[in-house]
């Protein structure tokens, strides 16, 4: 049930058509899960704290560096060396107290993923890494739970929400792919493009929470060169390895 103080912090958003106090006491029902605490996870962290989801699990391995910090700016310097989800738990309970937040330094690996996504609601991508993303793709397809994906390199950004049997982010990027995509370490990449993509990651996370309609059939990109979106269709590819129909 929400109280006096919901009311007085989350007001404005429960003014909002289509979320009212009962989609305030959704969000403060629902886990979610964010994979990777770096240039995207830290604003799309702020963004679902911020709004009020009840329960955030924060996975990654990685630990606090100073060259983190003109994109991942919740972290301060004398957190270098400490592990990014402890960091992130820190902010996200001081920010507020009334959240339960889990921080698990683990990484997307087959063996830790059926303990990773237990008793979660819905699962934000946001790691550097195709390998992991294509591991969480996987478990997401096969448990049902939607996920919303994304990545940023350079002046570009993207994101899919994969939700029910398909397209999935295997139908867009697939498994046998031999191309390796930049990292940022190679091409660097612009701290507002993360968090423009970040932002639009947690909206979509927060609308699919409360119910409401989100696409789940579609690319969408930022270039910040031309300051624009643009989105793609995309169709479920019949033979996919993750949710295709079997050969």
């Amino acid at each position: 049930m929400l109280n006096d103080a919901d009311y007085l912090r989350f007001g404005r958003q429960i003014l909002l058509a289509n979320w009212g106090e009962q989609g305030q006491q959704q969000l403060a029902d629902k886990c979610v899960a964010i994979f990777g605490l770096g240039g995207l996870g830290v604003p799309a962290l702020v963004n679902l704290a911020g709004a009020g989801v009840g329960r955030l699990r924060l996975i990654d391995a990685d630990t606090v560096s100073l060259s983190n910090l003109p994109r991942q700016w919740l972290y301060r310097p004398e957190q270098q060396g400490m592990a990014k989800v402890q960091a992130a738990k820190a902010w996200a309970l001081a920010h507020n107290p009334a959240l339960q937040v889990e921080a698990m330094v683990a990484m997307a690996e087959e063996s830790a993923m059926a303990a990773l996504l237990q008793r979660v609601d819905l699962v934000l991508d946001c790691t550097d890494n195709l390998e992991a993303r294509h591991c969480i793709n996987r478990h997401c397809v096969a448990l049902g739970l939607p996920l919303v994906t994304a990545a940023a390199v350079g002046w570009q950004g993207q994101l899919q929400l994969v939700d029910g049997q398909g397209p999935c982010f295997a139908c867009f990027s697939p498994v046998n792919d031999q191309a390796t995509p930049r990292s940022c370490r190679e091409a660097g990449v612009a701290g507002p493009v993360l968090t423009s993509v970040a932002g639009m990651q947690a909206l979509i996370a927060i609308r699919r929470l409360l119910g409401l309609s989100v696409p789940g059939d579609r690319v969408q990109r930022f270039d910040a060169q031309t300051l624009s979106w643009r989105s793609f269709d995309l169709e479920r590819v019949p033979h996919c390895p993750v949710c295709g129909e079997p050969q």
